[in-house]
């Protein structure tokens, strides 16, 4: 009796290679079917919309992008969610009702600027929106303690903005403004400097702030971010005279220098700071600020994304690609986070003309990374040259 291997291929393996061979009628059918399987895995909706979109069906992509978006939400998965609302916004900008949704997200992550730029599009984009949706923003930022004063003061005039005539809020919204403006000036206790002599004649030694920030302007502006600047201590000469280590000096830390771990959520402000510089195209003073919150470990993965993001912006792609790769070789962050550095790598090896690398890297993003399409594309592009 012959024996034919009769073994059938999975679902996923079917939509895997139809995903890779640019089949994309033929692949909506296959995922379809792995979403409908589990409808709370909301990753295959996600790429139910993709994969619709490439085929050029955007009414079906907007609807499932939609009900990955709602479970993300749901499920209150912030970064996931943003990752599909930004697409939402950049492929379908008439679903201006996203912005809301983003800014929400913003807030649950407790990045501010972004949340309150998110909103301000809001209003702007949406006219038609209810006034029950624009009060319920205000009253959630509200309930948060957001210590920049430029931040509080933008609230405001977002409250004028959205066109709300509601004295009550506008009330509170002031009030709320004026309390968090006086914590945040509120003088840091400085230590004391002692006048008597030290108890033993050492070297004078500069100990770094434990906060581990640092001045980003080299022109010498003080930076409103840094809640603690760095301190220098006095140290006495041999006839009992202080002197200052060091005057108006910018301390960076260098690249490869051990620095403390940030207790989580402290590296979230520096990671939000650094966004902003770098849409500022402000390269130097963002490198400073992923730096820091790369000390975080909770946001350790996307601080050396966008790290190595700004050392590529700033012709620097083997110092990026060398980063990602030690990144990467620690292993210790979930599928997600990896499938980005994957993908990152394999972007610049194709940058750098390393044809191999960047397949070998490519290939090994996951199906429910967002960006496992464009990584399907890229490999066929470097086997066609």
């Amino acid at each position: 009796m012959n024996l034919v291997n009769t073994t059938q291929k999975s679902p996923e393996a079917k939509a895997r290679k139809l995903l890779r061979s640019g089949k994309w009628k033929n692949a909506v059918t296959a995922i379809e079917e792995l979403a409908s399987a589990n409808e709370q895995d909301y990753a295959k909706w996600n790429l139910l919309g993709d994969t619709q979109f490439r085929a050029g069906d955007k009414v079906g992509a907007n609807l499932n992008w939609q009900r990955a978006l709602d479970g993300y939400v749901q499920d209150a998965l912030h970064e996931n969610a943003l990752g599909v609302a930004r697409k939402i916004a950049r492929l379908v900008p008439e679903e201006t009702g996203v912005h809301l949704t983003m800014s929400d997200s913003y807030l649950g992550l407790e990045y501010y600027a972004d949340a309150v730029a998110a909103f301000r599009s809001f209003i702007k984009l949406n006219r038609s929106s209810l006034p029950a949706e624009r009060k319920s923003w205000f009253k959630r930022v509200m309930s948060l303690e957001v210590r920049h004063p430029h931040l509080t003061e933008e609230v405001v005039q977002l409250l004028t903005e959205s066109g709300l005539e509601d004295i009550e809020l506008e009330r509170d919204v002031k009030a709320w403004s004026e309390r968090m403006s006086i914590t945040a000036e509120t003088p840091q206790v400085e230590p004391e400097i002692s006048l008597e002599p030290s108890p033993m004649l050492e070297s004078p030694v500069y100990e770094e702030d434990q906060s581990g920030l640092s001045s980003l302007d080299a022109s010498g502006t003080e930076n409103e971010y840094s809640l603690h600047a760095p301190t220098f201590e006095a140290a006495h000469d041999l006839t009992g005279r202080t002197s200052q280590l060091a005057e108006q000096a910018a301390y960076e830390i260098p690249m490869d220098q051990a620095a403390e771990d940030l207790p989580d959520g402290q590296g979230k402000d520096h990671y939000d700071l650094g966004v902003v510089y770098a849409e500022m195209k402000l390269w130097d003073a963002a490198i400073t600020e992923f730096q820091t919150a790369r000390r975080d470990q909770s946001v350790r993965g996307k601080a050396t994304i966008e790290l190595a993001q700004c050392y590529r912006n700033s012709n620097d792609p083997h110092r990026a690609l060398r980063l990602l790769e030690e990144e990467s070789a620690l292993g210790t962050y979930e599928v997600g986070v990896q499938d980005d550095l994957l993908y990152q790598m394999g972007v610049l090896h194709q940058m750098l003309g390393n044809v191999d690398e960047a397949i070998q890297n490519l290939e090994k993003v996951g199906h429910e990374s967002g960006y496992y399409i464009d990584a399907a594309n890229r490999i066929s592009d470097l086997r066609g040259q």
